[in-house]
């Protein structure tokens, strides 16, 4: 879970809905089953509304025609709300006095060098050239191969492949070396083979930007675009070599990437790739067995790898380089950055230089800012709660498992020990020991410090952290998110679910929430999230974490059977005619989702009084949303289903729905009981 320019002209097309001038513009409007309301526009006041036929629109209405998207983003919904009061919270912390200890000041110190203009002014595009100009002197593959072995990390521009660590996925409580893909400009390898127009906005927002800053550095115009070219190039062909996003989306990825080759084996693959040198460059000890994620990545790579692609090469390390770099220079490069961000984001404005950098200070030195964060905002009564909701929906969930008819009593005793296994990690940890970074220093601006150096300082300090973790075992208990994330999440390496501070506020929760609310929300929420260790993705892991198979071969088909119906359903449905969803990829949170709601509703069946309506409603509002064209694109390509399929997609796989709202044959949110397609 983790994180990723020339002005785009744009076109009033219907209803004040303004997207790019992308090709053959559609009807947006011409969704089925339903209207998709998820883009900015689609729904006016004439739009006609019947719960019975599109719940989410009928509910939500008035909401989405009174959302006004927010300068300097690309959507607005509850969600979207929850976060812009976190980044509030976050910039006021910075606002006040310094704080004591010494990780919270190294926030407090970073953010003043981010805000510190004169100094960024000063230092300009110079530290970036001296980087630029280290690979333009490589003059042969072979002074290549020594920049990538001598040149530590934080001094590179960019990398031809990633190398890191991450858990085993067969042995969660070690880590190993692993080896993948490079990154591309347009993000997917498939945009390479037939682009499409939101990949093509991409390119061109990120051409314009790294060609400005080039000349800013001295290039002309002409050897500016040159590069772009070049550096387009390369990718063009390596790109059919690297897994596209579908493929990478997959459940089955877990698989493909499961390739293990002993030192030797991957020296033989490496060919005149540098590969085992960086590791040892970085402090990495020998190891005796690594994973190498694509094979085909790397013989390709191994394949352009020589003298006559050589500028080629360069100039995609100094494009990807100028291109991470842009957003720490100076005012004029951040200003185009926000510009070419915009084109690609359909937002428009600004966001303040405050909220900005708040928000890029707590995703850089996390665990000081979460410390922070806690101590200011979270509460030990609403984590008690929340803690006990979590251990009354686990329990629930028994029910689930149990009544899941094509399950043996094998493997469900298996799915119900995993289940009572999971590490439940709600809001911030009860301990801080374990996220301290005490061996970071840099200087703050009173002492001469400036942003560039304390950015690769902080390179530095994670690459050895990373050694010195990688020697030692895994530790399970450690919370590899923040607090301060907006967002929940389940880590199948850990069979851990994480309901996180920052998420549990606002409309998605408050101490004074009724009972339905609180189900509706925060606890369809963690729902989804327990049952992500049952999904397509999680359901491949044991209880320890292990990507394991505890299924019988029989239960194992009868599940995927149920996915492949879950992912046609999914194929059958467009956002607008002509454009269709990736039900290959949307199957394990749309499974979440279902799942999530089928244990809220569990619960909600032994309160007494329960009014289903304030739920239902509630639940409709979780998901809440309206974006620009290119963020419902971002959505389309994404393994979460749009707002409004979240919603009326998983409702309509329930009688207590159905029921409680009259809704029979021929109404657009009934869904005979063969058609349904909860996986649990």
């Amino acid at each position: 879970m983790k994180r990723f320019l020339s002005i785009l002209l744009t076109m009033v097309l219907f209803v004040s809905l303004c997207v790019p001038a992308f090709a053959d513009e559609p009807d947006y409007t011409s969704g089925t089953p339903w209207l998709c309301i998820d883009l900015d526009g689609t729904v006016t006041e004439d739009t006609p509304t019947d719960l019975r036929d599109n719940f989410i629109l009928a509910v939500e209405k008035e909401k989405l025609l009174s959302l006004r998207i927010p300068e300097g983003y690309s959507r607005i919904g509850t969600f979207t709300s929850v976060g812009l009061q976190q980044r509030e919270d976050v910039k006021n912390m910075f606002l006040g006095e310094a704080p004591e200890g010494h990780d919270t000041r190294l926030a407090y110190d970073l953010f003043r060098l981010m805000m510190d203009w004169d100094s960024r002014n000063a230092v300009g595009v110079a530290p970036l050239k001296a980087q630029v100009d280290a690979v333009e002197a490589i003059d042969s593959v072979d002074a290549l191969s020594a920049y990538f072995t001598e040149t530590p990390f934080a001094d590179r521009l960019a990398d031809l492949w990633t190398g890191n660590t991450r858990t085993d996925p067969i042995d969660s409580s070690r880590y190993i070396l692993y080896v993948s893909d490079c990154a591309l400009l347009m993000d997917d390898s498939a945009e390479y083979e037939k682009p499409t127009d939101y990949g093509t906005v991409k390119r061109d927002a990120r051409r314009g930007l790294v060609e400005k800053i080039l000349q800013k550095m001295g290039y002309s115009e002409a050897d500016a675009s040159q590069k772009v070219d070049n550096c387009l190039a390369f990718e063009t062909l390596i790109a059919p070599a690297m897994y596209t996003n579908e493929e990478r989306y997959r459940p089955d990825y877990y698989d493909r990437i499961r390739n293990y080759l002993t030192r030797d084996e991957l020296r033989q693959m490496q060919g005149r790739l540098p590969i085992l040198e960086t590791f040892s460059l970085a402090g990495f000890p020998e190891a005796e067995q690594y994973l190498l994620q694509n094979p085909a990545f790397v013989e390709k790579l191994n394949e352009l790898y020589t003298d006559e692609n050589l500028i080629l090469i360069k100039d995609y390390l100094i494009v990807h380089g100028v291109h991470s770099a842009a957003y720490y220079l100076d005012r004029e490069c951040y200003e185009w950055v926000v510009e070419g961000s915009n084109a690609i984001s359909g937002a428009s404005g600004t966001l303040s230089d405050e909220i900005a950098f708040s928000n890029d200070v707590s995703s850089t030195l996390s665990w000081p800012v979460a410390q922070l964060y806690t101590q200011t905002y979270l509460k030990q009564e609403d984590k008690d709660r929340i803690s006990d909701l979590v251990d009354e929906l686990i329990d629930a969930y028994h029910g689930i498992l149990e009544e899941a008819a094509f399950l043996s009593d094998t493997t469900r005793a298996a799915a119900i020990e995993k289940l009572d296994s999971i590490d439940r990690r709600v809001l911030f940890p009860d301990s801080w020991e374990k996220y301290s970074c005490e061996e970071l220093n840099f200087a703050g601006p009173e002492d001469g410090g400036t942003l560039w150096e304390a950015r690769r300082a902080i390179a530095e300090y994670q690459t050895a952290k990373t050694v010195r973790d990688y020697s030692g075992p895994v530790d399970k208990q450690k919370w590899d998110v923040t607090p301060h994330t907006v967002n929940c999440c389940y880590s199948p390496a850990n069979n851990s679910l994480m309901i996180l501070g920052a998420y549990a506020q606002g409309d998605n929760y408050s101490s004074d929430m009724s009972d339905e609310e609180l189900l509706g929300k925060i606890g369809a929420v963690i729902g989804h999230e327990i049952s992500h260790a049952f999904d397509a993705y999680g359901a491949q892991f044991d209880k320890d974490g292990n990507m394991a198979n505890w299924w019988t071969d029989e239960d194992y088909a009868a599940f995927q059977e149920r996915n492949q119906k879950l992912e046609d359903y999914f194929n059958a449905m467009h956002p607008w005619e002509g454009q269709d969803f990736h039900g290959s990829i949307m199957t394990g949170e749309a499974c979440a989702d279902m799942a999530g709601l089928k244990v809220a509703l569990r619960v909600a069946s032994e309160r007494e009084n329960f009014d289903y309506d304030v739920f239902f409603r509630a639940f409709a509002d979780l998901w809440i949303s309206k974006g620009t064209l290119q963020a419902v694109y971002r959505s389309i390509n994404d393994v979460h289903p749009l707002g409004y399929l979240r919603i009326n997609c998983t409702l309509q796989q329930y009688d207590e729905f159905l029921d409680f709202y009259g809704i029979t044959e021929g109404d657009g949110m009934y869904l005979a009981p063969a058609d349904r397609v909860n996986i649990w």
